[in-house]
């Protein structure tokens, strides 16, 4: 029988990142500090209704955003104040420099590129029908043009393909570099076109994945990733070109 936070887990995130938020919880609501242990991984496992795994791997990607420090013979400790994960939210939630928009989605279109070649190797059954789940929903919010749940499953789809690396720093990235992106993908989803567009490519992305086609998966996520930038530099001309008329108005 499947375990009620194992239910409550939804199609969109992996079930250590459901599991990660309820260890970030604890540590907060314990109040825990700097070089205080948390409990094993058995009874976290026993805590939150999980199996050991599971919790492994939460523990896994805390440690890769430096929340909590794993040592052999010592466990699991707080690796920093517990108010160290907000300041990284609130940090990876700013907006970026216009100037470095560019030099970020390259950044990215190389992230990705390595995320979907790992993915394509190591990506397990259960990995790949939760995929498929979030590439249907993906597709059908962007067939009627629901932006905010498009926008969350395009988030969704990403971050998915980056758990089933089974490498909790591609995770910790990939999820960082959306978060910088957002005010981005916030200012162009939406453009005419531009969503069935995307979800059409996450479905290819989908389908190279699962036929193990790594070649394919890189390029195009590639040009999915390029095809983002092309919009937000055109939308941003768009409204550079509108203030201009506004500013000769005025004169």
């Amino acid at each position: 029988m499947p375990s009620q936070i194992e239910e409550k887990a939804t199609s969109y995130r992996p079930r250590y990142a459901v599991i990660a938020d309820k260890i970030v919880e604890l540590i907060v609501s314990s109040h825990l500090k700097a070089g205080d242990h948390l409990p094993t991984e058995h009874r976290l496992g026993e805590q939150f209704g999980v199996s050991r795994s599971v919790v492994r791997e939460a523990l896994k990607y805390l440690s890769a955003t430096g929340l909590v420090g794993l040592r052999r013979g010592v466990g699991v400790y707080v690796a920093d104040n517990p108010q160290h994960e907000t300041r990284m939210t609130l940090q990876s939630s700013m907006m970026v420099d216009p100037d470095h928009v560019q030099a970020l989605f390259a950044f990215r279109a190389m992230q990705e590129a390595l995320t979907v070649r790992a993915a394509s190797q190591h990506m397990t059954m259960a990995e790949l029908r939760n995929l498929q789940q979030i590439v249907e929903a993906n597709v059908q919010h962007a067939r009627e043009e629901d932006i905010e749940h498009f926008i969350e499953t395009d988030n969704a789809f990403h971050s998915a393909i980056a758990a089933a690396t089974h490498n909790p720093f591609l995770l910790a990235t990939i999820d960082n570099v959306l978060q910088l992106q957002h005010w981005v993908i916030k200012l162009i989803t939406g453009y005419p076109g531009s969503l069935p567009v995307s979800a059409e490519e996450h479905l290819t992305i989908f389908n190279a994945i699962r036929a193990g086609d790594a070649d394919t998966a890189e390029q195009v996520v590639k040009t999915h990733v390029e095809s983002v930038w092309k919009l937000y530099h055109k939308e941003a001309q768009r409204r550079l070109f509108l203030n201009g008329e506004n500013d000769h108005s005025v004169c």
